[in-house]
């Protein structure tokens, strides 16, 4: 906003100075011109809240994901068609399969000038292995181990196999930091981060506005615009009215009501692509449990007509979810599983089989989100027709974790979002037994034979094999129901028709410095 007042300020400047003459016009046009470079030099974006942290290690939230991106880099990455990629690793050795080698790539610099070198991808590993929110990740590595044995080569072992380890190694909390940068700056580097990514931090006013500025020494290609300017609106409405007015150039978290309203906008453009969530209602399965009858939880499956459920509140946002990997990860059979059958004769039926009686009452415990409270009624209005009855609770988030988490619910709707990409992560925390009453398995599920699966499949390097135990853990989980697949999740942004060069990624996050303003 103060370059459009400054561009206005030159322009008044340059009418009283030449009056209404032809030199008049000649700089006016001028101005004008160079109003409009200063313009499509700043990417201006709305994201519905602020960062909490600029330290991989430490967050824990999209929105500084979002912010992080563009700051730093990791050793591998994830293209926009979901393949795994060489970033600051110019190269990655394994010459068995718990020996890693790393190849730094050459001539890569942190913000601070410095270049990167082999001991800050050693600090920067090591501080993972012990972290509190992701050392579950990363503690395999053997710390004694982890060495630089030059400036560009970093070598360590695992502790076991790990097939989804190069995936792990393209986490955002495996942004490579510079040492000397955190060290100096100690608990403030929160706030003052050095990467090496194509955008460096200018300013962050907390809860208004995040200022990045294009790193000219960055190793790849230079981002397409010098500036980008985020700034925290968190009401849906009020980003596409920035949106509509111009004061933003492209806004995240689009809801499903603005949608239409974009679209018949001439001057605005949706991008939209499906992510790797999926939504979903879990079903106490475990000893004592309502659903501890694997023909309750069939019932439950076909009690519920999903289709009608996704079309109300997902307004064609997302996708009826089939199964419980999403289809965006490799390995996922969800497309070739056919949607539960809604289906209320056979779901009483399947129900009374179970010893669940008509009139019986589930108690569907939810969070404050508004689209989850939506399909609760829905969910408790069709239960209903068939003589069941559904009792709803709605908790603020950390309170209804602890709800589900002491077991005070029958049902409860959740979305599961992995941080890492691969099919591993994807499984294991919502279905092996090593996760009771962790997030997402609230449903207290376990099968020895997915334990044994998921266990077995880690070890394997991708490929056929590795794949084949996937899909009968897929199958078994499945055929068990403790979830009962509500959605795959869908990335809705809207921007103006001048933005260009932007390819969605399946992530939350997405990359920005290939973006430009035409």
């Amino acid at each position: 906003m103060k370059k459009v007042k400054l561009g206005a300020a030159i322009l008044s400047l340059a009418l009283i100075l030449t009056g209404c003459g032809a030199s008049g016009g000649e700089n006016s046009a001028s101005t004008d011109g160079a109003k409009k470079a200063q313009d499509t030099d700043t990417l201006k974006v709305a994201l519905a809240a602020d960062a909490t942290t600029m330290d991989p290690e430490k967050y824990n939230d999209i929105y500084s994901e979002n912010i992080m991106k563009q700051i730093y880099n990791k050793l591998m990455d994830i293209d926009t068609e979901g393949n795994l990629v060489e970033s600051l690793a110019e190269s990655i050795d394994q010459p068995d399969d718990k020996t890693f080698i790393v190849h730094l790539r050459e001539g890569v610099k942190f913000h601070n000038g410095d270049p990167l070198k082999a001991s800050d991808v050693v600090f920067s590993l090591k501080r993972l292995i012990t972290s509190e929110g992701y050392g579950y990740i990363y503690e395999k590595i053997i710390p004694e181990s982890l060495k630089a044995t030059d400036d560009k080569t970093v070598e360590f072992k695992l502790s076991e196999p790990d097939g989804s380890f190069l995936a792990a190694l393209a986490h955002p909390a495996a942004s490579i930091l510079s040492e000397k940068a955190v060290t100096e700056a100690g608990e403030n580097y929160d706030k003052a981060p050095v990467g090496t990514g194509p955008y460096k931090l200018e300013s962050w006013t907390k809860l208004q506005e995040i200022k990045l500025s294009r790193f000219d020494d960055y190793f790849g290609d230079k981002a397409k615009t010098e500036n980008i300017d985020f700034r925290i609106i968190p009401e849906a409405n009020n980003r596409v009215i920035e949106l509509e007015s111009g004061g933003v150039d492209l806004a995240f978290e689009i809801s499903p009501n603005d949608v239409k309203k974009i679209e018949e906008n001439e001057n605005l453009q949706i991008l939209r692509r499906f992510d790797h969530s999926t939504h979903f209602l879990g079903l106490r399965s475990d000893q004592g449990g309502m659903f501890e009858n694997p023909k309750a939880r069939e019932a439950m499956a076909h009690a519920i007509n999903m289709e009608e459920i996704v079309k109300a509140v997902f307004q064609g946002v997302g996708k009826v979810a089939t199964g419980p990997v999403n289809p965006e990860f490799n390995y996922s059979i969800s497309d070739k599983l056919p949607a539960k059958e809604y289906n209320p004769e056979l779901a009483k039926k399947l129900f009374e089989e179970a010893g669940i009686k008509p009139g019986t009452s589930f108690k569907l415990y939810i969070n404050e989100n508004q689209q989850r409270q939506d399909m609760a009624q829905i969910i408790q209005a069709q239960l209903q027709e068939i003589g069941y009855n559904v009792d709803i609770t709605t908790l603020e988030w950390g309170v209804f974790m602890n709800a589900v988490k002491n077991k005070e619910h029958d049902m409860f709707i959740m979305s599961w979002n992995p941080s890492v990409q691969d099919i591993h992560y994807a499984m294991f925390s919502p279905f092996h037994s090593k996760n009771l009453g962790e997030g997402p398995n609230f449903m207290f599920y376990q099968n020895p034979e997915v334990d044994k699966l998921l266990s077995d499949a880690i070890r394997l390097k991708n490929g056929p094999d590795r794949e084949q135990l996937y899909k009968q853990a897929q199958e078994l989980v499945d055929k068990d129901h403790p979830w009962i697949y509500i959605a795959n999740g869908e990335q809705v942004l809207g921007a103006s028709k001048n933005i260009k060069g932007l390819e969605l990624e399946a992530n939350t996050s997405q990359a920005l410095w290939t973006v430009e303003k035409q």
